[in-house]
């Protein structure tokens, strides 16, 4: 099966199971009596039926993103001893964050950025603790915003081009932008199917990517190419590859 055919079924899949549960017929038939003069439906029940089926979805998530941290965490250090022993402004800083892990993961939309967000959380345990988790904070708004197809674009990227940003100055130069943006394009056609421009914009208003020049040499004249960011490199190593794989 195609890569875009198959995240297409995933997603359908995924959006199946989330509807199983959710009362959509009942909420369009109450409606449609409401407005007909019909009694029987009002807005507390409405709110019943709306409340009791995200409930049953926020549940689930959480129950995954616990299952998840559960499997990163036996994979490292967490350095328990120095979260036990650290100070308040590290205790207040750790709670904000997993305050905020916890509430977007109820209202993820996939599995997959549950799982995101998990791994964000176990490489914080990982780094150990500090008085400010301003980077993780954003990448957890990132690990919830981008969908499942844009993190497969940029998760290519990052083979490509991470090791230059890393040693670079936080992005690829024009040279090698456009040249490995020609090589992405040739061995994976994802990149050459024109939705992903409506991908690389998605990805650059996250901050994760950044449109460069282009270089005629190199590319036509109805492509763009794009460069990771510092903060791209961070969200693959921290949202997408698995927990362990690198230095935090």
């Amino acid at each position: 099966m195609a890569i875009e055919s198959y995240r297409a079924a995933k997603m359908q899949v995924e959006a199946e199971a989330r509807s199983e549960f959710f009362p959509g017929i009942q909420i369009v038939i109450g409606i449609g009596q409401k407005v007909a003069g019909l009694t029987g439906f009002d807005f507390t029940k409405f709110e019943e039926l709306s409340l009791a089926a995200l409930q049953k979805n926020s549940k689930d998530n959480l129950a995954y993103l616990f299952e998840s941290l559960a499997e990163d965490v036996k994979r490292i250090d967490t350095k328990l001893e120095a979260f036990e022993s650290s100070g308040t402004e590290e205790r207040r800083a750790l709670n904000e964050l997993v305050s905020e892990a916890v509430a977007r993961t109820a209202e993820a939309k996939s599995k997959d950025r549950v799982r995101r967000i998990a791994r964000i959380l176990a490489n914080a345990f990982r780094a150990g603790p500090k008085q400010n988790y301003e980077m993780e904070s954003e990448l957890i708004d990132a690990a919830t915003q981008v969908a499942e197809s844009d993190a497969h674009i940029i998760g290519v990227m990052m083979r490509h081009q991470g090791e230059v940003i890393k040693k670079g100055a936080g992005i690829a130069d024009v040279n090698s932008a456009n040249d490995t943006w020609k090589q992405m394009r040739e061995e994976n056609k994802e990149f050459r199917d024109p939705h992903i421009h409506v991908s690389c914009a998605r990805l650059q208003a996250q901050g994760l990517i950044i449109r460069m020049d282009r270089k005629d040499t190199a590319l036509d004249l109805a492509t763009n190419a794009y460069s990771l960011t510092t903060f791209g490199v961070e969200f693959c190593e921290w949202c997408i590859q698995e927990v362990g794989s690198f230095t935090p």
